[in-house]
């Protein structure tokens, strides 16, 4: 209960020190255009419905953990209110503690240069006026390997890689010697070691140690107590005071 305890704990403070958000809902993208609709379109009431599929990322400015952002640009197709014919618009959208907000007068015809094309992430900022029409404003030379993530302008602020906790890091060394990170990992630091058959990298990524068959998967069944030999599938239960029999005491 204490360790449940700790690392509710631990969530929350994490939770708490990042405030930055997930990618946004449809609803979430609902939310936000109202208020930009007015400077765009008037002064009148808006009920606005995303088309479901059809949100496009052109910018992605990386948050503090994995799979969270601190802004980020979009083409969405919505109809203003229902009944209305739908239109397609790009947008900007920060997230402040926690919460997406559209920017003021960021909602605008999408370029037909960023229509269809994969969103930039070497992005610390998402707004019209910036990378001309991605809106990016790019990470510092700094972090121009890997996939080019920064939390910020300065050099220090690469995020080329996430550790096992998910917190942004600009190498693997901290997770350990075998570490690396990849574009086949999407970036996330993991074990390196190529291990026999049977066997598997510890727990620090240090070395390969034996796959226990009785801790892997425990094929003795109701009650019998397992014991493993060398070989992957070497074992022996032992049926005694179970009521049942057989190699598997079944």
């Amino acid at each position: 209960m204490m360790k449940l305890l700790v690392i509710v704990v631990s969530l929350f403070f994490r939770f708490a020190a990042s405030q930055h958000c997930p990618l946004p809902t449809i609803a979430e993208i609902e939310t936000v255009l109202p208020p930009l609709l007015i400077i765009s379109d008037g002064d009148q009431s808006y009920s606005p419905n995303v088309t479901e599929g059809s949100v496009q990322y052109v910018c992605l400015a990386q948050g503090d953990t994995i799979n969270t952002y601190e802004a980020i640009a979009l083409i969405a197709n919505f109809t203003r209110n229902p009944g209305e014919s739908e239109r397609t618009r790009i947008l900007d959208m920060e997230c402040s503690s926690g919460t997406w907000t559209g920017r003021t007068g960021s909602l605008d015809p999408p370029p037909a240069s960023v229509v269809g094309v994969p969103p930039r992430t070497n992005c610390y900022r998402c707004r019209e006026g910036f990378g001309g029409d991605t809106r990016c404003r790019e990470c510092d030379s700094a972090c121009n390997t890997g996939l080019e993530r920064c939390t910020g302008s300065g050099s220090g602020d690469c995020c080329l890689v996430f550790l096992p906790n998910g917190d942004c890091s600009d190498d693997c060394s901290s997770s350990g010697v075998g570490y690396v990170a990849s574009e086949d990992t999407d970036y996330k630091c993991i074990c390196n070691l190529t291990c026999a058959l049977g066997h598997s990298p510890n727990s620090n990524c240090t070395e390969c140690i034996f796959n226990d068959i009785c801790d892997i998967s425990n094929p003795c069944l109701n009650g019998g107590e397992c014991t493993s030999f060398s070989g992957m599938n070497n074992y022996t239960c032992n049926c005694t005071g179970t009521g049942y029999q057989g190699i598997n005491c079944s």
